[in-house]
Protein backbone atom coordinates (compact mmCIF):
# COMPACT_ATOMS: atom_id res chain seq x y z
CA UNK A 1 0.00 0.00 0.00
CA UNK A 2 1.33 3.60 -0.73
CA UNK A 3 0.39 6.43 2.56
CA UNK A 4 1.11 10.17 2.24
CA UNK A 5 2.25 10.65 6.07
CA UNK A 6 2.18 14.57 7.06
CA UNK A 7 4.22 15.82 9.69
CA UNK A 8 6.29 12.84 9.32
CA UNK A 9 9.65 14.78 10.75
CA UNK A 10 7.89 15.17 14.32
CA UNK A 11 8.12 12.94 17.56
CA UNK A 12 5.81 9.98 16.34
CA UNK A 13 5.81 10.61 12.25
CA UNK A 14 9.46 8.85 12.35
CA UNK A 15 8.52 5.72 13.98
CA UNK A 16 4.90 5.36 11.52
CA UNK A 17 6.81 5.64 8.38
CA UNK A 18 9.58 2.95 9.84
CA UNK A 19 6.59 0.86 10.92
CA UNK A 20 5.17 0.82 7.29
CA UNK A 21 8.56 0.57 5.60
CA UNK A 22 9.23 -2.81 7.63
CA UNK A 23 5.88 -4.20 6.65
CA UNK A 24 6.61 -3.56 3.24
CA UNK A 25 4.82 -0.33 2.60
CA UNK A 26 5.68 2.74 0.93
CA UNK A 27 5.67 6.75 2.28
CA UNK A 28 5.09 9.75 0.46
CA UNK A 29 6.10 12.53 3.11
CA UNK A 30 4.93 15.47 3.11
CA UNK A 31 7.80 17.96 4.13
CA UNK A 32 8.47 21.96 4.47
CA UNK A 33 12.01 22.93 2.72
CA UNK A 34 13.35 23.52 6.09
CA UNK A 35 12.49 20.18 8.18
CA UNK A 36 14.98 17.45 8.09
CA UNK A 37 14.59 14.21 6.59
CA UNK A 38 17.80 11.91 7.11
CA UNK A 39 16.13 10.39 9.81
CA UNK A 40 13.83 9.05 7.05
CA UNK A 41 15.85 8.37 4.07
CA UNK A 42 15.31 5.06 2.78
CA UNK A 43 13.91 2.93 0.52
CA UNK A 44 10.38 3.20 -0.20
CA UNK A 45 10.17 6.67 0.93
CA UNK A 46 9.26 10.09 -1.23
CA UNK A 47 9.22 13.24 -0.15
CA UNK A 48 7.00 16.17 -0.98
CA UNK A 49 7.11 19.33 -0.40
CA UNK A 50 4.37 21.42 0.63
CA UNK A 51 2.54 23.30 3.85
CA UNK A 52 -0.65 22.58 5.26
CA UNK A 53 -1.32 26.17 6.02
CA UNK A 54 -0.94 26.70 2.16
CA UNK A 55 -3.25 24.97 -0.06
CA UNK A 56 -1.68 25.38 -3.75
CA UNK A 57 1.66 23.76 -2.54
CA UNK A 58 -0.37 20.58 -1.72
CA UNK A 59 -2.19 20.46 -5.14
CA UNK A 60 -1.89 16.48 -6.12
CA UNK A 61 0.36 15.14 -3.11
CA UNK A 62 -2.34 12.47 -2.36
CA UNK A 63 -2.54 11.52 -6.00
CA UNK A 64 -2.32 7.44 -6.47
CA UNK A 65 -2.09 6.82 -2.58
CA UNK A 66 -4.28 4.35 -0.81
CA UNK A 67 -4.53 6.43 2.33
CA UNK A 68 -3.57 9.50 4.23
CA UNK A 69 -1.91 9.61 8.10
CA UNK A 70 -2.64 13.44 9.20
CA UNK A 71 -0.17 13.72 11.38
CA UNK A 72 1.07 17.28 11.01
CA UNK A 73 0.03 19.80 14.11
CA UNK A 74 0.69 22.82 15.89
CA UNK A 75 1.17 21.14 19.36
CA UNK A 76 0.18 21.94 23.09
CA UNK A 77 3.53 22.93 23.89
CA UNK A 78 3.07 26.30 22.13
CA UNK A 79 -0.03 26.80 24.20
CA UNK A 80 1.69 29.81 25.89
CA UNK A 81 3.41 31.09 22.98
CA UNK A 82 1.10 31.95 20.41
CA UNK A 83 -2.16 33.49 18.97
CA UNK A 84 -5.30 31.04 18.93
CA UNK A 85 -5.41 32.19 15.36
CA UNK A 86 -2.30 30.36 14.93
CA UNK A 87 -3.69 27.34 16.22
CA UNK A 88 -6.55 27.66 14.14
CA UNK A 89 -3.79 27.79 10.85
CA UNK A 90 -2.09 24.64 11.24
CA UNK A 91 -4.67 22.61 13.02
CA UNK A 92 -8.02 23.22 11.63
CA UNK A 93 -7.68 24.79 8.06
CA UNK A 94 -4.62 22.79 7.89
CA UNK A 95 -6.55 20.07 8.26
CA UNK A 96 -9.35 21.31 5.87
CA UNK A 97 -6.24 21.80 3.44
CA UNK A 98 -5.12 17.73 3.80
CA UNK A 99 -8.46 16.93 4.04
CA UNK A 100 -9.81 18.69 0.35
CA UNK A 101 -6.74 17.02 -1.27
CA UNK A 102 -7.71 13.60 0.24
CA UNK A 103 -10.79 13.65 -1.41
CA UNK A 104 -9.88 15.09 -4.65
CA UNK A 105 -7.22 12.34 -4.94
CA UNK A 106 -10.26 9.64 -3.72
CA UNK A 107 -8.17 7.77 -1.47
CA UNK A 108 -9.37 4.80 0.07
CA UNK A 109 -9.25 5.67 4.10
CA UNK A 110 -7.93 9.26 6.18
CA UNK A 111 -6.77 8.74 9.44
CA UNK A 112 -7.15 11.82 10.84
CA UNK A 113 -4.80 12.27 14.30
CA UNK A 114 -6.70 14.37 17.48
CA UNK A 115 -6.09 14.48 20.79
CA UNK A 116 -7.63 13.80 24.28
CA UNK A 117 -7.25 17.92 24.43
CA UNK A 118 -10.42 18.37 22.22
CA UNK A 119 -12.14 16.81 25.28
CA UNK A 120 -11.10 19.09 27.74
CA UNK A 121 -11.30 18.35 31.74
CA UNK A 122 -14.08 15.23 32.04
CA UNK A 123 -16.02 14.45 34.54
CA UNK A 124 -16.68 11.05 33.99
CA UNK A 125 -14.78 8.25 34.80
CA UNK A 126 -13.30 6.72 32.66
CA UNK A 127 -14.78 9.28 29.81
CA UNK A 128 -15.41 7.61 26.31
CA UNK A 129 -15.96 8.61 22.40
CA UNK A 130 -19.40 9.98 23.77
CA UNK A 131 -18.47 12.02 26.68
CA UNK A 132 -18.90 15.44 25.66
CA UNK A 133 -16.06 17.73 24.85
CA UNK A 134 -15.41 20.73 27.08
CA UNK A 135 -11.81 21.94 25.64
CA UNK A 136 -9.88 23.65 28.35
CA UNK A 137 -7.07 25.47 26.71
CA UNK A 138 -6.74 26.98 22.69
CA UNK A 139 -4.51 23.58 21.39
CA UNK A 140 -7.71 21.49 22.79
CA UNK A 141 -10.26 23.79 21.21
CA UNK A 142 -8.27 23.98 18.00
CA UNK A 143 -8.18 20.10 17.71
CA UNK A 144 -12.05 20.00 18.63
CA UNK A 145 -12.47 22.52 15.56
CA UNK A 146 -10.49 20.13 13.36
CA UNK A 147 -12.53 16.95 14.41
CA UNK A 148 -15.61 18.80 13.86
CA UNK A 149 -14.86 19.61 10.59
CA UNK A 150 -13.59 16.28 9.50
CA UNK A 151 -16.70 15.09 10.55
CA UNK A 152 -18.69 17.24 8.24
CA UNK A 153 -16.78 16.52 5.32
CA UNK A 154 -17.23 13.04 6.39
CA UNK A 155 -21.07 13.26 6.36
CA UNK A 156 -21.89 15.76 3.23
CA UNK A 157 -19.06 14.71 1.03
CA UNK A 158 -18.14 11.17 1.56
CA UNK A 159 -14.85 11.67 2.92
CA UNK A 160 -13.59 8.17 4.12
CA UNK A 161 -12.07 9.69 7.07
CA UNK A 162 -11.86 8.30 10.98
CA UNK A 163 -10.56 10.26 13.45
CA UNK A 164 -8.11 8.68 16.81
CA UNK A 165 -7.46 10.98 19.93
CA UNK A 166 -4.16 10.16 21.88
CA UNK A 167 -3.37 10.88 25.54
CA UNK A 168 -0.10 11.67 26.09
CA UNK A 169 2.16 10.15 23.80
CA UNK A 170 6.43 9.59 25.28
CA UNK A 171 8.71 7.76 24.64
CA UNK A 172 12.96 7.63 22.78
CA UNK A 173 12.95 10.77 21.07
CA UNK A 174 10.59 12.59 22.91
CA UNK A 175 11.45 16.25 23.22
CA UNK A 176 8.18 17.66 25.15
CA UNK A 177 6.31 16.85 27.91
CA UNK A 178 8.66 14.19 29.82
CA UNK A 179 11.60 15.81 28.90
CA UNK A 180 10.61 18.80 31.10
CA UNK A 181 9.72 16.26 33.42
CA UNK A 182 12.30 14.23 33.31
CA UNK A 183 14.59 17.01 33.57
CA UNK A 184 13.26 18.74 36.57
CA UNK A 185 13.02 15.35 38.26
CA UNK A 186 16.52 15.07 37.87
CA UNK A 187 16.85 18.26 39.26
CA UNK A 188 14.85 17.68 42.22
CA UNK A 189 11.55 20.26 40.96
CA UNK A 190 9.27 17.56 39.87
CA UNK A 191 6.82 18.99 42.26
CA UNK A 192 3.97 17.17 44.29
CA UNK A 193 0.94 19.24 44.01
CA UNK A 194 -1.40 18.74 46.57
CA UNK A 195 -2.66 14.59 48.18
CA UNK A 196 -5.20 14.23 44.76
CA UNK A 197 -3.62 11.31 43.00
CA UNK A 198 -4.11 13.58 39.80
CA UNK A 199 -4.19 10.17 37.41
CA UNK A 200 -2.73 11.00 34.37
CA UNK A 201 -3.17 8.67 30.84
CA UNK A 202 0.07 7.65 28.73
CA UNK A 203 0.56 5.43 26.12
CA UNK A 204 3.90 4.53 24.29
CA UNK A 205 4.96 5.77 20.46
CA UNK A 206 5.30 2.14 19.84
CA UNK A 207 1.64 1.79 21.07
CA UNK A 208 0.40 4.74 19.29
CA UNK A 209 1.96 3.99 15.78
CA UNK A 210 0.06 0.20 16.16
CA UNK A 211 -3.13 1.84 17.20
CA UNK A 212 -2.83 4.37 13.84
CA UNK A 213 -2.03 1.52 11.84
CA UNK A 214 -5.11 -0.50 12.96
CA UNK A 215 -7.13 2.50 12.52
CA UNK A 216 -6.33 2.72 8.80
CA UNK A 217 -6.89 -1.31 8.55
CA UNK A 218 -9.67 -1.99 10.19
CA UNK A 219 -11.37 1.62 11.53
CA UNK A 220 -14.82 2.93 10.23
CA UNK A 221 -15.11 6.24 8.44
CA UNK A 222 -16.68 8.66 10.55
CA UNK A 223 -15.62 7.08 13.69
CA UNK A 224 -13.88 8.37 16.98
CA UNK A 225 -11.54 5.96 18.33
CA UNK A 226 -9.54 6.34 21.83
CA UNK A 227 -5.77 5.29 22.11
CA UNK A 228 -4.30 4.97 25.75
CA UNK A 229 -3.25 3.01 28.06
CA UNK A 230 -5.63 1.25 29.58
CA UNK A 231 -4.93 2.68 33.49
CA UNK A 232 -3.83 6.20 33.75
CA UNK A 233 -0.91 6.57 36.35
CA UNK A 234 -1.02 8.67 39.59
CA UNK A 235 1.05 12.32 38.68
CA UNK A 236 3.28 11.32 41.54
CA UNK A 237 3.97 7.71 41.03
CA UNK A 238 5.64 9.36 37.03
CA UNK A 239 7.72 11.14 39.78
CA UNK A 240 9.34 8.50 41.37
CA UNK A 241 9.23 6.41 38.13
CA UNK A 242 11.86 9.11 35.91
CA UNK A 243 13.67 9.40 39.73
CA UNK A 244 14.32 5.57 39.99
CA UNK A 245 15.15 5.55 36.37
CA UNK A 246 17.87 8.09 37.19
CA UNK A 247 19.19 7.26 39.80
CA UNK A 248 18.18 10.42 41.32
CA UNK A 249 16.71 10.22 45.54
CA UNK A 250 15.36 13.18 46.42
CA UNK A 251 12.05 14.21 48.70
CA UNK A 252 9.54 16.05 45.89
CA UNK A 253 8.93 19.43 46.17
CA UNK A 254 5.51 19.30 47.91
CA UNK A 255 3.10 22.90 47.05
CA UNK A 256 -0.26 22.67 48.21
CA UNK A 257 -3.02 22.71 45.23
CA UNK A 258 -4.17 26.65 46.36
CA UNK A 259 -0.68 27.85 46.59
CA UNK A 260 -0.04 26.14 42.79
CA UNK A 261 -3.48 27.86 41.13
CA UNK A 262 -2.51 31.26 42.86
CA UNK A 263 0.97 30.99 41.73
CA UNK A 264 -0.28 30.18 38.21
CA UNK A 265 -2.60 33.11 38.50
CA UNK A 266 0.49 35.68 39.33
CA UNK A 267 2.69 34.26 36.33
CA UNK A 268 0.33 34.79 34.03
CA UNK A 269 -0.25 38.77 35.58
CA UNK A 270 3.14 39.46 36.11
CA UNK A 271 4.43 38.00 32.21
CA UNK A 272 1.20 39.74 30.71
CA UNK A 273 2.48 42.97 32.03
CA UNK A 274 5.59 42.16 30.36
CA UNK A 275 4.06 41.16 27.11
CA UNK A 276 5.43 37.99 26.95
CA UNK A 277 4.10 34.34 27.23
CA UNK A 278 3.92 32.41 30.70
CA UNK A 279 5.47 29.50 31.19
CA UNK A 280 2.28 28.48 32.96
CA UNK A 281 -0.95 29.59 33.97
CA UNK A 282 -4.05 28.55 36.03
CA UNK A 283 -5.58 26.83 33.29
CA UNK A 284 -2.31 24.64 32.95
CA UNK A 285 -2.79 23.65 36.64
CA UNK A 286 -6.20 22.77 36.58
CA UNK A 287 -5.65 20.61 33.48
CA UNK A 288 -2.79 18.88 35.87
CA UNK A 289 -4.87 18.66 38.99
CA UNK A 290 -7.73 17.23 37.15
CA UNK A 291 -8.36 12.95 37.49
CA UNK A 292 -8.27 11.93 33.66
CA UNK A 293 -9.33 8.81 33.18
CA UNK A 294 -10.24 7.31 29.26
CA UNK A 295 -11.93 3.92 28.52
CA UNK A 296 -10.33 1.88 25.47
CA UNK A 297 -13.07 -0.21 24.84
CA UNK A 298 -14.46 0.73 21.26
CA UNK A 299 -10.49 0.89 20.23
CA UNK A 300 -10.05 -2.85 21.70
CA UNK A 301 -13.48 -4.33 19.97
CA UNK A 302 -13.26 -2.26 16.27
CA UNK A 303 -9.50 -2.16 16.09
CA UNK A 304 -7.95 -5.36 18.00
CA UNK A 305 -5.87 -2.41 19.74
CA UNK A 306 -3.98 -3.81 23.09
CA UNK A 307 -0.94 -1.76 24.37
CA UNK A 308 1.79 -3.56 25.21
CA UNK A 309 3.92 -1.33 26.56
CA UNK A 310 3.84 -1.47 30.31
CA UNK A 311 4.27 2.30 31.99
CA UNK A 312 7.45 1.22 34.01
CA UNK A 313 9.25 0.11 31.15
CA UNK A 314 8.69 2.50 28.93
CA UNK A 315 9.59 5.23 31.09
CA UNK A 316 12.87 4.05 32.01
CA UNK A 317 13.52 3.36 28.48
CA UNK A 318 12.92 6.74 27.25
CA UNK A 319 15.21 7.95 30.69
CA UNK A 320 17.96 5.99 29.26
CA UNK A 321 17.78 7.35 25.59
CA UNK A 322 18.04 10.59 26.96
CA UNK A 323 20.79 10.27 29.02
CA UNK A 324 22.41 8.42 26.34
CA UNK A 325 21.88 11.31 23.94
CA UNK A 326 22.85 13.88 26.65
CA UNK A 327 19.33 15.56 26.83
CA UNK A 328 19.71 14.95 30.80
Amino acid sequence: MKYLVTGPTGFMGPYLVRELRSAGHTCRCLVRPTSRKDMLDGPGVEFVEGDVTRAQTLRGVARGLDGVFHLATLGHMSNFAVAEDAFEAVNVRGTLNVMEEALRARVGRVVHCSSVAAMGICPESPADEETPCRPHHPYGRSKLRAEQEVLRMVSERGLPALIVRFSMVYGPGDPRDLLRLTRLAKKGLFPKVGSRPKLTPLIHVQDAVRGLILAMEKGRPGQVYLLTNERSEPFDEIRKILQGALGVRRPPLYVPERAALWGASFVEWAFGLLGKAPPVTRKNIESTLADRVFSIRKAKRDLGFAPRIDVRQGLAETVRWYKEQGWV
